[in-house]
This record gives structure tokens, sequence and C-alpha cells, in this order.
């Protein structure tokens, strides 16, 4: 009986430790193509989002490793078990969230419309009409030209990284290219033939952490007291200045009315 009850403790004991362990070393997914949130750097993945993830981290007690994979493969992974984390500059939508659990918002999502300068018959989404617009695979900016399509009888181009839109709008194949406000900045700042000429909220909660639907609720919890933690010490600021982002309480808000936006 005493052999039993010993053996039974060690099982105890190495399932406790494999739990702990499921939930300290967590494979965390992301698209490295999305500055400033995440994107490659001599041969390193470095952003807004893994600094604001190491910081999240260091609070709640997780390692973790990160796995690049394309933006639109990224739920299907973690459905699949092949990562148990998203942080790759996601916007919580209805949609998603039926498939997957978000954390608190640590960032607002907007989406700008872009445009070569020389465009100047292209002032506001009723002049989109009829036009081609470039989007990015799978992000909420795609779902909205895909919203629009009907409306304003647009050609929807899709590819499969933000700059490839970019490169597409530069090049002529589309008239317009949608793409998350913050990332925007960047190509703007490099690419002085185009700029934006109307941005909008995303239609979503904000940017947020994902997880796989009921599976890691006690885990999420920690995180979200994390996220809220490192916004009242003023960490977070220092985060969002290193990568030049504005606060989302401070950010431009828009009318219904179409507003040009200038390259910030």
């Amino acid at each position: 009986m005493r052999k039993l009850l010993q053996l039974l403790c060690v099982g105890l004991a190495l399932f406790f430790v494999a739990c702990s362990s499921e939930e300290k070393d967590l494979r965390v997914g992301l698209n490295a193509e999305y500055p400033p949130f995440e994107y490659q750097k001599d041969a390193k993945i470095v952003g807004f989002d893994i600094d604001l993830l190491d910081a999240i981290s260091k609070k709640v007690g997780f390692t973790y490793s990160l796995n690049h994979m394309s933006f639109d493969g990224l739920i299907p992974a973690l459905k699949a078990g092949k990562i148990d984390m998203i942080m790759s500059g996601m916007s919580a939508t209805p949609e998603r969230m039926k498939q997957v659990d978000f954390s608190v918002p640590y960032y607002e999502g907007e989406t700008l419309f872009i445009k070569r300068k020389e465009s100047s018959d292209i002032v506001d989404k009723e002049s989109m009409r009829g036009k081609r617009v470039g989007v990015f695979l799978g992000t909420v900016q795609e779902q909205a030209a895909q919203k629009m399509k009907d409306e304003y009888q647009i050609d929807v181009v899709m590819s499969d990284s933000i700059l490839g839109a970019i490169l597409n709008l530069k090049s002529g194949k589309v008239d317009v290219a949608l793409a998350d406000y913050a990332t925007a900045q960047g190509y703007l700042r490099e690419h002085s033939e185009l700029t934006g000429f109307y941005h909008e909220n995303d239609g979503s909660e904000g940017l947020s952490i994902a997880f796989d639907k009921h599976k890691h609720a006690d885990l999420l919890a920690k995180i979200n007291t994390a996220i809220k933690e490192l916004k009242e010490s003023g960490e977070y600021d220092k985060i969002l200045i290193k990568h030049n982002l504005k606060a989302a309480d401070g950010m431009q808000k828009d009318s219904e009315d179409s507003k040009e936006v200038a390259p910030k």
C-alpha cells in the first residue's frame, strides 16, 4: 500500500510539473512582417509586440519562443496545437472571437487608406468606386475591403504581406492599399510618392493576444492584469515611445466624413 501511495504521489507530482511547464514555456505565433509591431532586423524578430510580450512574460512568469508564419495561418496553427498563443498585431474582431479567446486590447486598431500622390481623383471612399484595392491576406483590412466590394464595385487584390500590398500600389497594380494605421506610417516615410487620404477604426476592440478558446483562462487573466499594470506604471508608454507609436487615447479620430491624413 505504501509503495502504491508513493507511486501515486510521484505520478501526481509529474502531472503538475507537466501542467506547470505547459504554461511557463509558450510557443508564440506571429507574422514578422508587420513593423513596428513585429519585424525582422539583423536576423532577429523585434518590435513593439516583442518588447511588450517580454515585459508581460516577466510579470506573469513564463518563457516563450517566437514562431514566424503567415498571418492567415496563425489561428489555424493555434487551433491545431502547433502554437500556444498569438501576438501579432491581431485585431479582436467578432468573427475571430468565435474561434479564440482574446486578452484585453493593448493597442487601438485603425485602418489607413493609401494612394499614390498623383491620384488626385481619389479623395474618399466614394471616389474609390471601380478601383483596385490592395490588402494583406487575412487581416481586418482584407475584411473591410471585401465588405466594400459590392457597394463600391472595387476589385480586391490580396498579397501575402503588407509590403506586397504597398509595392503593388507603387507599381500601379492597385489604386489604393489598406493597411494598419501605425504600420503604414513607416512605409509612408520610406515611400514619399504615397500618402494616406482617409482613416477609420478597424471595427475591432483593438490589437489583442489570442489563445485557443476555453483552454488558458487562468493564464489569460494574469496577462490581462499584467497589461493593466504595465499601463499604470508607465512602462507601457516607454515601449510606445521606443517604437514611435502614439498612445491609443491620443490618436486622432475620424467623423463619418473622409479626412486627409499626413504621414507622421
